[in-house]
């Protein structure tokens, strides 16, 4: 069962994505679902009692079949957006891989179906594209530094403080 709740208009849930970069990260891997104007992260909703890390390495392989990645963590994304009639309160933990293999195809459909869009973007191109949340392109240039990223606003995280 998902790690979500619902309270009247205010609705709760915890997510994972991961940044997965090629081997010189030049590239980053994005995601785009049939019929909507943005990008996003992979990833997915983290179940009830299931440790972060566990969900990325699980929905990293169900979306795409990447089982030999190495994750570590890299960022808290909180975003608050209403939608569908609801406040959503949505915390996202965001994980960094690099992608060591041959990138052999730059566009190719997700294994959930042919509704997801995978695309290897190249990074110096980013500002091109519609990514939510909009302060992930913040998070994807800065590859060496952990981030609490806030409602579309970044704030620098010192962990050694």
């Amino acid at each position: 069962m998902d790690l979500e709740f619902i309270r009247d208009d205010f609705k709760f849930s915890a997510r994972v994505s991961a940044l997965i970069y090629n081997n010189n990260q030049s590239k980053i891997l994005l995601f785009n679902i049939k019929g909507r104007s943005y990008y996003a992260l992979p990833g997915g909703k983290i179940l009830e009692l299931e440790e972060s890390l566990n969900a990325i390495k699980r929905e990293v392989k169900e979306e795409i079949g990447f089982n030999n990645l190495e994750f570590s963590f890299f960022a808290l994304s909180e975003e608050f957006v209403n939608d569908k009639g609801y406040n959503n309160h949505q915390l996202n933990i965001i994980y960094k891989a690099i992608y060591k293999d041959t990138i052999n195809t730059i566009r190719f459909k997700g294994l959930e179906g042919d509704w997801i869009n995978f695309e290897w973007v190249d990074i110096d191109k980013i500002e091109q594209y519609n990514i939510f949340p909009k302060g992930i392109k913040t998070v994807i240039l800065n590859r060496n530094s952990s981030n609490h990223l806030v409602d579309n606003l970044i704030i620098k995280s010192d962990l050694n403080e």
